[in-house]
């Protein structure tokens, strides 16, 4: 049986975190902004060694809630996610771990004092 995409990304709670404190530091106009941003992170930097099955159950999602049409309004998101995983029905549970797994790299980014200037880190 297929698995059914979510229609709400629910993000961890580590992982809404770090979107808050990047939409604190002012370069970030939201959290969801700030977690696309996690996204691209995690997809420039980490694609080859994430493994979105397994990490799927990994992270919580007891953190922010966003709704798909807020997330992906214009379809892009899902489209960018069918190209790199063509065999992915679910492209949104795939986001969501992006997201997820970016913004926890972010973390450690922050925590070390690196983040700024941001540019540096795309």
């Amino acid at each position: 049986m297929m698995a059914e995409d979510i229609t709400n990304i629910a993000l961890s709670v580590h992982a809404s975190e770090v979107a808050e404190s990047m939409k604190e530091s002012g370069y970030f106009d939201d959290s969801l902004t700030a977690a696309k941003f996690g996204m691209a992170y995690a997809i420039k930097y980490y694609f080859d060694e994430i493994n979105c099955e397994s990490l799927e159950k990994v992270y919580d999602s007891k953190g922010s809630n966003y709704n798909i049409g807020s997330v992906d309004p214009d379809n892009y998101i899902s489209a960018l996610l069918t190209a790199l995983y063509p065999e992915v029905t679910t492209p949104y549970r795939y986001a969501r771990v992006l997201m997820c797994y970016g913004l926890n790299k972010i973390g450690d980014i922050i925590e070390e004092g690196r983040l700024f200037p941001i540019s540096e880190h795309m």
